[in-house]
């Protein structure tokens, strides 16, 4: 019995030794390239274009790259499918609801609503739980982005076609779809060239965490009561939601749960700030809203990363 407890205990001291390294290397992955980013804002001091540019890259090109890998190798995705679409409307409603009550402002409930599912979930998910994990990612941003250009023209311009066009032109959609479709056929692609496009694709995490580091240096002040409205709903009442409502659906401590749970917490997206200054040009709330919360999230990251490992 002594053997046996002894045994026990050695192999929950190893799962705990391993659960840490996990988490320490998921922020270091995490804070690395932001530092890297953020001191080349304070040194170079580049314009607003340039982190632009570098945002229209990753979306264009390095993150569809990415996606398309992960759920082409997802295997029988029909169930995986129904549970991120699940967590997404759950979260969604309840997120633009509540920013409703608290703001009465269209676009802090775009960017209640509309968050950050892709840019810093793959490389905390991919770092604590695999390469299984990202088309649990990649099927949230699905419908995470679906909802977003669709919402985006109904709240700020009252035009659902506007929705539509800009959502058909969003090419980790059509990521996500093809590898879907070419996973679900059968359809065998030549290994070398899925080692490649992996290889390429898997540059957009990194990339993403320098872009936003370069931006985390044009925080404004004025904007931190919008930002805290904002952050309440994000970071308290989605997460409670989710953590009430999802097991009725997930298991708890699965892999979709603990995405769900990890996407659940995210701040708003970089491409919800882009979609306001499309539809109002004169307002920098925004973008500020979105670089505040963007910060905090990546303070806060580290409790929630202990939770969910």
């Amino acid at each position: 019995m002594l053997i046996h407890f002894n045994s026990d205990t050695r192999a929950y001291s190893e799962r705990r030794v391993d659960c840490l390294e996990k988490i320490l290397t998921a922020l270091l992955e995490l804070y690395v390239p932001i530092i890297i980013g953020a001191l080349y804002a304070i040194k170079a001091r580049p314009k607003d274009d340039i982190a632009q540019g570098l945002s229209r890259i990753l979306l264009y090109t390095f993150l569809p790259l990415l996606l398309f890998t992960s759920t082409y190798g997802s295997g029988k995705p029909v169930a995986s499918l129904f549970q991120m679409g699940l967590s997404v409307a759950i979260s969604a409603s309840v997120s633009l609801a509540a920013s409703y009550v608290l703001t009465k402002d269209r676009e802090l409930m775009l960017l209640s609503t509309y968050v950050n599912a892709g840019y810093l979930p793959i490389p905390l998910a991919y770092v604590l739980w695999g390469s299984e994990s990202l088309p649990l990612v990649g099927f949230y941003v699905l419908f995470n982005a679906s909802l977003g250009y669709l919402l985006a023209p109904l709240l700020l311009k009252g035009d659902l076609n506007e929705g539509l066009r800009e959502l058909s032109r969003f090419p980790p959609l059509y990521a996500i779809i093809g590898g879907l479709l070419l996973s679900t056929f059968g359809v065998k692609l030549p290994r070398q060239l899925l080692e490649t496009v992996s290889k390429v694709g898997s540059s957009a995490p990194y990339l993403a965490l320098f872009t936003l580091g370069s931006q985390s240096m044009k925080v404004k002040p004025k904007n931190l009561a919008q930002a805290a409205k904002v952050a309440v709903v994000r970071f308290l009442i989605a997460p409670a939601v989710m953590w009430l409502a999802s097991p009725l659906y997930l298991e708890p401590g699965s892999l979709p749960h603990r995405v769900a749970m990890l996407e659940a917490a995210m701040p708003p997206a970089v491409t919800s700030a882009i979609l306001c200054t499309v539809y109002n040009p004169s307002s920098e709330k925004a973008s500020s809203v979105v670089v505040i919360l963007t910060t905090v999230a990546t303070l806060t990251l580290p409790f929630l990363l202990a939770l969910l490992s």
